[in-house]
């Protein structure tokens, strides 16, 4: 198939806010990054041989990016509109800062912009929304988001909005007019008494009356059954779906009946139906955060995807568990497998959504202290089928945790700081974005952003870059099966991974190593297509075997 395309990731020295040390299941030793040096610091990695396996020098200056389009593609970028770019100068976020970054995102290779909520309201992350056909002003208007929509199809990015239908906002209109009618006992088709679920059993009072509402008293929950509710939210999909969105991410499927799959499931086939029948192309992926267990059942609805949280960042983390060392990847391949088998057998038609955090998870970032094995984690998620999602700032290292106020309540809100641009031309850097939260402002950030990475050769944007770009070179990965390899590798090695990805006649083998040394295993493939030499080793493949430089990828046929 003619000379393979070197995809060379290489660790930079690229400043981004955390140190480095060995992880995986060797300790950091000479051959591998200095655990006191910093992602911060000018100087690139110099990966020593290892005493056990020596493998050659990439001498590369810099990655090599494989020649594709976003057209096919099914890499997704989470957006949190009011930390992400600032067009106007009052430090918010807005549509039309979306919009002036679209050839960055179009650089990277992204396919589709998930926005976080964008309608009004009264909280600073608007998941409970007070209008559903309106823009929050503080993003901007109506028109803001039709321009933005237009520019993004230029560069073959769908837009993707975050639609909440679980709750509303307590200052919804829908809500008072609600418990009017109810108070007044007023039936008929234009009474919304049964909007919501009101009387005993609810969690929380309005004027002395109980309601439903799981979340947070300002979130009164809808009542899902009420034909008045399905109609306006009938008219809630279309008005959206009129204004040029291709999708939309599913906000608390577990909760639209409480936990309860069988009419949550139900209610889900209802409304695809729904956005259907105006779009026969629009998608939709769910939040379900639950288990693989319970959450395989929702595929059985007519739901495009869903988001896969088990394998997702955090304490019982499969991806990160596994990079670090902590978890065997034959292990997790097998999960992985598993579960692609079974959610084919429920809905043929239906695909994972992974991805390594987003704005309800802490940042990516505190998991690692070694670049590499973050590069390691990216370029997992990225060649897995299905679709992916990189969160904001993920591909930075942005940093931001939970964080406990003054008051011992819990707060998001450093989840989803300012995205960092660059680090001496502030243009556009939002503040901080929770205004009635100053005291929890204390966030050490990165400090070099994104412009600083795009012309840092190996750097961690780039490295997200390439391997975006890899993705859209397979485009067909996203519809193939997955079948674990890691059998045929012959090894006692507990960080390397195989598996084979197949839709029709194309097929490709990946090889992950995510331990901190080099690795020689018996080749699953014979003929290499692309490398991803995060640690500056070439891989070679001959007389069967397989060697790979420490968290390092391979593209075999």
């Amino acid at each position: 198939m003619g000379k393979p395309s070197r995809l060379f990731l290489a660790f930079s020295g690229l400043l981004l806010g955390i140190s480095l040390s060995g992880c995986g299941t060797k300790p950091a030793t000479s051959s591998s990054a200095s655990s006191s040096s910093s992602l911060e610091s000018s100087s690139s990695s110099v990966w020593s041989d290892d005493d056990d396996l020596p493998m050659s020098h990439d001498e590369s200056p810099d990655y090599v990016y494989a020649d594709s389009s976003n057209a096919e593609g099914s890499m997704h970028y989470e957006i949190f509109v009011r930390s992400f770019y600032d067009s106007n100068g009052d430090g918010i976020g807005d549509l039309n800062g979306v919009t002036a970054k679209l050839p960055y995102l179009a650089e990277m290779g992204y396919k589709t912009l998930w926005l976080m909520p964008i309608c009004p309201s009264p909280t600073y992350h608007g998941y409970d929304i007070a209008n559903y056909y309106a823009i929050n002003s503080d993003y901007g208007t109506l028109a803001d988001f039709d321009a933005l929509v237009s520019a993004a199809k230029s560069y073959n990015i769908d837009i993707m909005i975050d639609m909440v239908l679980n709750h509303c906002s307590i200052m919804n209109p829908y809500f008072s007019a609600s418990y009017e009618d109810y108070i007044a006992g007023k039936t008929g088709t234009d009474s919304k008494a049964d909007w919501f679920n009101w009387g005993p059993g609810g969690q929380h009072t309005y004027k002395g009356t109980y309601y439903e509402s799981r979340f947070d008293a300002s979130m009164p929950d809808f009542n899902l059954d009420s034909t008045g509710v399905r109609a306006e939210m009938e008219k809630i999909v279309n008005f959206w779906i009129g204004h040029g969105v291709k999708g939309f991410r599913l906000d608390a499927v577990l909760y639209y009946y409480y936990q309860a799959t069988d009419p949550n499931i139900a209610f889900l086939n209802w409304l695809v139906g729904v956005a259907h029948k105006a779009d026969p192309n629009f998608y939709m992926v769910g939040e379900c955060w639950a288990s693989d267990g319970a959450l395989n059942s929702y595929f059985a609805s007519a739901c495009d995807s869903f988001f896969r949280f088990s394998e997702a960042t955090g304490g019982d983390s499969n991806f990160i568990n596994m990079v670090k060392g902590y978890t065997r990847a034959d292990i997790i391949a097998d999960t992985i497998a598993n579960n692609e088998s079974v959610i084919r057998g429920e809905n043929p038609s239906s695909y994972s959504s992974y991805f390594l955090s987003n704005h309800d998870q802490d940042r990516i970032s505190k998991n690692f202290t070694n670049s590499d094995a973050y590069k390691a984690a990216c370029s997992l998620y990225a060649l897995l089928p299905g679709t992916s999602y990189t969160y904001y700032g993920e591909e930075i290292a942005l940093e931001g945790t939970r964080t406990t106020g003054t008051n011992d309540d819990l707060s998001d809100v450093k989840r989803r700081l300012p995205f960092i641009w660059s680090a001496t031309d502030k243009t556009g850097e939002c503040s901080f974005p929770e205004k009635n939260r100053p005291e929890l402002n204390d966030t050490e950030q990165v400090t070099l952003g994104v412009l600083d990475q795009l012309a840092t050769p190996f750097s961690l944007t780039n490295h997200y870059k390439m391997m975006i770009h890899l993705r859209n070179k397979y485009s067909f990965i996203k519809k193939a099966t997955f079948t674990s390899l890691c059998s045929t590798l012959a090894t006692s090695e507990r960080s390397v991974m195989a598996y084979r990805l197949a839709s029709g006649e194309k097929s490709i083998i990946v090889v992950h190593n995510f331990a901190s040394h080099n690795v020689e295993v018996t080749a699953p493939g014979t003929t290499l297509l692309e490398s991803i030499n995060t640690t500056h080793r070439l891989p070679e493949l001959a007389n069967g075997k397989l060697k790979l430089g420490a968290y390092s990828s391979v593209i075999l046929s």
